[in-house]
């Protein structure tokens, strides 16, 4: 139905590193996120989430 685009050999290799880094980077966010709460931890540890759960889904 949909058509995945063709990317170049180091795009892909760009999105499977980011993919790898990003769960960490969360966990340690929301770590920072717990002991000093700021409006801009919160956001970015949702938004490292969100993007966690997009390359579980592969929207990405």
């Amino acid at each position: 139905m949909f058509k995945r685009k063709n990317l170049s050999p180091f795009f892909k290799k760009c999105r499977e590193g980011l993919s790898i880094v990003v769960l960490p980077l969360a966990l340690f966010q929301l770590l920072r996120t717990i002991f000093i709460p700021t409006t801009f931890d919160v956001l970015l540890t949702a938004l490292l989430f969100f993007i966690y759960i997009c390359f579980l889904k592969k929207w990405f």
